[in-house]
């Protein structure tokens, strides 16, 4: 499991979030939203990624 430390929406706006024990994404807000996730802060670098069927975040990390 790859450690983030945000996630970004595709209008570019910064949501902090976490995941719990099954890798499911929830965002940090005072109220429920529905946003559409295509990247992910790592390390300070910005990487592709999605939220699958399954609420799951899919980071498209390379080695």
């Amino acid at each position: 499991m790859i450690e983030f430390d945000a996630v970004i929406d595709t209008e570019g706006y910064t949501w902090q979030a976490t995941t719990d024990e099954h890798g499911v994404l929830w965002l940090v807000a005072d109220e429920t939203v529905e946003v559409v996730i295509n990247r992910a802060v790592v390390g300070g670098y910005v990487y592709p990624a999605y939220v699958n069927d399954d609420g799951q975040l899919i980071i498209e990390w390379e080695d």
